[in-house]
């Protein structure tokens, strides 16, 4: 099944028995049931073993509705066999389509074209590829034992752990399904998601759920089945972009890499902890030998301000109060922008702070991304990205070595007062500070002018004092001028 996210609130109305009352109430029954005897039941109040068996195809419909503004967050058209091949084709949120086709879990979308899924993603794929598991549950869940009683939904139910990760709740009374629940990938790691079962439908015989109040994570929505069909089989195989990628033995998805340097250099938790920043640096013009001092600070909210001292040429700085951009040279003296000025990837300036929201939520950045190739650079053997940004800008090119998975070279625009020059951007090493993998020398080429930056001093989520990223005097009068509206 197709699930939206955000984490799941506690709750569902249902209040969970203590141990001590569920197995006095299991006690007083004549006869204790078995998570057996249970299963048989639903599948027989449903339909029964024999009508599901004679299903070996099943076609959904399905629409989920936001509960806040009742906006359209999934519609999708389900395809399941009882072989477990399966296709889902999805129109909202985003235009794609995965399945299972003889073992094997892909995923195709407009962002990042064709996916192969592996390891504990692959396993939670072929598992949901068997949505016709009626009158199957054996062989499916041949561990699934009883857990209990619990209240849920307003009904007295039997708790039934199929697997290590999926539940399932059935009400004494009807024997009907109340309530689904798995753990499920997502890209911060697993989460909940599931339904509970509002209405339900007659179709051909048997009885499906048809109104589900679903959720995954946070994120509640309801969803409607609005339309299901037996034995209509769809040729279930892989799509043509699908069978072109494996027969070529096709590349990593941009995204997998992009996640695995995420992974390497901290992990999203790290990112999510960063607070603060200053890099303490020099930066090298290698035609001249000539050696700038730079050091740069940057907090949450924006707030950033560097300072670049060139021998003889005074200091040069620019930052941001977190509304207002500036910079102040000796030679074109103080000016403002609305706001600051990133490559909306991540990386800031010279002194190459990182953003948090911007780097963990690099997707939101972009309209697409793609694997483009292998290259070998300076020795290192690498994947070939290119980032099509949202704003509609230049691509921007990535190389990620495919031994560490860290980022090797990109190249990007660099705004400049002559305009946007192009700019090459070589990470030779990263060091440990703080948990993190930080880039602390990088060789830079623009306008046929190679520079070096080598840091000397990371220091992460430290204080840091609040005058650093006040607004000087003389930009707080262009400000007033220029932009009276952000002060």
């Amino acid at each position: 099944m197709i699930w939206l996210s955000k984490r799941r609130k506690s709750g569902f109305g249902r209040a969970a028995l203590s141990l001590a009352v569920v197995a006095g109430s299991l006690a007083a029954a004549d006869k204790v049931p078995t998570a057996a005897n249970i299963l048989d039941r639903y599948v027989s109040v449903t339909g029964g073993a024999a009508k599901w068996h004679t299903r070996k195809f099943e076609r959904d419909e399905l629409e989920g509705r936001a509960l806040d503004d009742n906006r359209l967050v999934l519609q999708a058209t389900v395809f399941f066999s009882r072989s477990g091949d399966s296709v889902s084709e999805v129109q909202v949120p985003v235009q794609g389509t995965e399945g299972v086709y003889k073992g094997t879990a892909w995923a195709v979308s407009s962002f990042s074209g064709v996916r192969i899924k592996h390891g504990a993603e692959k396993a939670e794929a072929l598992r949901d590829s068997h949505m016709l598991e009626e009158g199957d549950w054996r062989s499916l869940y041949p561990k699934a034992r009883l857990a209990g009683l619990e209240e849920t939904d307003g009904k007295r139910c039997y708790k039934v752990i199929l697997a290590a990760d999926k539940f399932e709740w059935f009400d004494l009374a009807t024997g009907l399904l109340v309530r689904r629940e798995a753990s499920e990938l997502s890209t911060s790691g697993t989460t909940s998601a599931g339904y509970t079962v509002e209405r339900w439908a007659s179709r051909d015989g048997l009885m499906q759920p048809s109104l589900m109040l679903a959720w995954r994570g946070d994120f509640e929505y309801r969803l409607t089945v609005l339309n299901t069909s037996y034995n209509d089989p769809k040729p279930l195989a892989y799509p043509r972009e699908v069978a072109t990628y494996l027969a070529g033995k096709g590349l990593p998805n941009a995204e997998e890499i992009i996640e695995r340097h995420i992974y390497e250099t901290g992990g999203i938790e790290a990112y999510e902890k960063l607070k603060t920043q200053r890099i303490s640096s020099a930066l090298t013009v290698v035609s001249s030998n000539t050696q700038a001092r730079v050091e740069t600070w940057a907090a949450q909210g924006g707030k950033y301000y560097q300072s670049v001292e060139y021998p003889g040429l005074g200091k040069q700085e620019e930052g941001s109060d977190g509304f207002v951009s500036w910079e102040r040279s000796p030679t074109l003296g103080p000016r403002v922008k609305a706001r600051p000025e990133r490559n909306g990837l991540g990386a800031i300036s010279l002194g190459m702070t990182m953003e948090a929201a911007q780097v963990i939520g690099w997707r939101y950045q972009l309209v697409k991304v793609r694997t483009d190739g292998e290259e070998t650079l300076d020795g290192h053997e690498c994947f070939r990205v290119s980032l099509y940004p949202r704003n509609g800008g230049q691509p921007i090119t990535r190389w990620y070595d495919s031994r560490t998975g860290l980022l090797y070279r990109a190249t990007m625009p660099l705004a400049t007062e002559m305009g946007t020059l192009p700019m090459i951007m070589t990470f030779e090493e990263y060091r440990d500070s703080a948990g993190m993998k930080w880039p602390v020398r990088m060789r830079m080429t623009t306008s046929g002018q190679e520079f070096l930056f080598s840091t000397s001093d990371v220091r992460l989520n430290q204080p840091v004092e609040k005058t650093v990223f006040e607004l000087p005097a003389e930009i707080q009068l262009l400000a007033q001028k220029k932009l009276p509206s952000t002060l």
